[in-house]
């Protein structure tokens, strides 16, 4: 390939690079989901929360639920820490993540983020998956579900 023939596939791909990326963004906003689930769990509905969870995430809670009395209140259950904060704000980080903000009024402590995982339905629609939790990677939902499914 010759160097003229470089240059011209560069600046193409570099032409292309803002439309497309600015395409990206557009085609995976997921703020609107975030938002509401930010508002469901803060309020702690959980009946309210099932059309966002997907299949088998809400089958795992209906699980462990079943399985373990002492399952924590849904406003505590999608959150890090126990600590029950008033402000929560989300923002899609990607195509399958939406970061979650949460903390007293201004930002004020306690204030950490977590990151809500999404994936498609079968019906079209984008629905949370798991939450991973701002402690450790390893600390998901899904993770906390299966130890009180075990208790």
């Amino acid at each position: 390939m010759s160097s003229r023939s470089l240059a011209l596939l560069l600046a193409i791909s570099l032409l292309a690079g803002p439309a497309g990326a600015a395409e990206r963004k557009s085609k995976f906003n997921w703020d609107a989901l975030g938002t509401e689930f930010c508002r469901l769990t803060v309020a702690g509905d959980l009946a309210g929360l099932r059309d966002l969870l997907s299949d088998s995430l809400a089958q795992d809670i209906a699980h462990a639920a079943a399985r373990n009395p002492g399952l924590p209140p849904a406003r505590v259950l999608f959150q890090s820490y126990t600590n029950e904060v008033p402000v929560c704000e989300a923002h899609t980080r990607n195509a399958a993540i939406i970061a979650v903000t949460r903390s007293n009024p201004d930002g004020a402590a306690p204030a950490w983020t977590e990151y809500v995982e999404v994936v498609p339905a079968p019906d079209g629609t984008t629905r949370i998956d798991n939450v991973l939790f701002a402690t450790r990677r390893s600390d998901t939902l899904r993770a906390r579900l299966e130890f009180y499914a075990a208790q």
